[in-house]
């Protein structure tokens, strides 16, 4: 307990968790979830830069725990960079189609697989033959039995006998609930664009404001969605 104390990262970690509860407890959920956007962005970008060149370097030779290490941070910090970026451009284009759908969607999961790959192989690279293959194998056996448990789980939740969590949660951002009355289906995001029930992107929204119809939601200035 007393390592435990005097411990910078445990203290860091505290204060991740005390900050979170209080921004989340005295700002609105999208004005938090902005800056939490934002502080991911300058992180990822500022691990990006602080670690390309060394990565550059461990790529090009490969062979030792270190460089794999090196490589994994590397590359899951230019990944979320990469994932921010796309974000910020779905956020601009108001979320079509063909750039929700595109291949970026399977490409981040996929290149953030890889690199945690990495970094679950890099303690044992520089074991001997023997251990190194045992532990290999065991992390390689983990990888699989996560991604199996993590295709099951995504499965189930796809099935129509699914849970509906809108009826066990009192969080309606957490179930796309919606927080506006039966009599207002039309709802506008922060970004001020009104969605109708039709809407492709509504599920994907928490409105802001409500409307009766969509007159009503011209008139106060809003526009609509794209199709």
């Amino acid at each position: 307990m007393a390592r435990i104390r005097r411990s910078l990262v445990a203290w860091s970690l505290a204060a991740a968790l005390i900050s979170f509860a209080a921004l989340f407890y005295t700002l609105p959920y999208e004005r938090f979830l902005d800056l939490a956007l934002a502080v991911a962005f300058g992180v990822s970008f500022a691990g990006t830069v602080k670690y390309g060149r060394d990565a550059i370097l461990s790529i090009r030779t490969g062979r030792a725990g270190a460089e794999f290490l090196i490589v994994s941070i590397f590359a899951m910090m230019a990944t979320i960079l990469g994932q921010r970026i796309w974000g910020i451009v779905l956020r601009i284009y108001d979320r079509p189609d063909w750039l929700v759908n595109s291949p970026l969607a399977i490409l981040i999961p996929w290149l953030l697989s890889w690199a945690m790959s990495l970094a679950l192989v890099a303690p044992d690279i520089d074991l001997d033959r023997s251990d190194a293959k045992s532990g290999i194998w065991r992390s390689a056996a983990l990888f699989i039995g996560g991604a199996l448990a993590g295709f099951v789980v995504a499965s189930s939740f796809g099935m129509k006998e699914a849970v509906n969590l809108s009826d066990v949660t009192i969080w309606p951002q957490f179930s796309n609930r919606p927080p506006c009355p039966a009599d207002k289906p039309v709802w506008v995001s922060s970004k001020g664009i009104y969605h109708m029930p039709d809407s492709i992107y509504r599920s994907s929204i928490i409105p802001r404001w409500c409307f009766a119809t969509a007159e009503e939601a011209e008139k106060a200035g809003f526009k609509a969605t794209k199709k």
